[in-house]
């Protein structure tokens, strides 16, 4: 049932958020309103729901990138967006599971149209590239991860301000592959 799934998602998220990646699946269920065989049914293993979520998330920012995707700023709402879920998500970067590669392609995909409208526009820098952006994410999210849910929502602000001041397109262009540090 579609709506006993959506349930599970949602609960997963707020339990993941919580608890880490570890957090107890009898609690997704409890909190979803069904019993551990729903939630068994839908999602065999404890990575079929990592990646149901992932892949939601990846729902949302496919649609707003397509909504954006004209527009000149689209790119930085887009990444607002990532720094947004990264709060949430950031938990599951706990864990010794791997993302599997048609959701880092997927990413990667969906960032690709406002990222060119984006450096046309001259907003970021000409050398930003897509990988740059998973890269940047992950980086995100990896640095998120070390605080609980509260700290993660004080601090994502700070995080994303960092982020959109590296790659702007007036930021100190270094050559790719080289660093600048002082």
């Amino acid at each position: 049932m579609v709506r006993h799934r959506a349930a599970l998602l949602d609960a997963a998220a707020q339990v993941f958020a919580a608890g880490g990646v570890e957090a107890p699946l009898g609690e997704i269920a409890k909190r979803a309103g069904v019993g551990r065989g729903t939630l068994y049914r839908h999602f065999p293993e404890r990575i079929d729901l990592v990646v149901a979520l992932l892949n939601r998330n990846l729902d949302d920012l496919e649609a707003q990138a397509a909504d954006l995707a004209d527009q000149p700023d689209g790119l930085l709402s887009l990444i607002r967006t990532m720094i947004d879920q990264d709060i949430d998500v950031a938990p599951l970067l706990d864990s010794d599971l791997i993302v599997p590669a048609p959701l880092l392609a997927r990413f990667v995909a969906i960032c690709q149209v406002p990222l060119e409208t984006a450096r046309r526009a001259g907003i970021v820098r000409l050398d930003l590239d897509e990988t740059d952006l998973l890269d940047l994410t992950v980086m995100a999210g990896s640095a998120l991860k070390r605080w609980g849910l509260e700290e993660r929502r004080v601090r994502a602000p700070r995080i994303l301000a960092l982020l959109l001041e590296g790659i702007r397109s007036d930021a100190e262009q270094t050559p790719r592959g080289s660093a600048h540090f002082g």
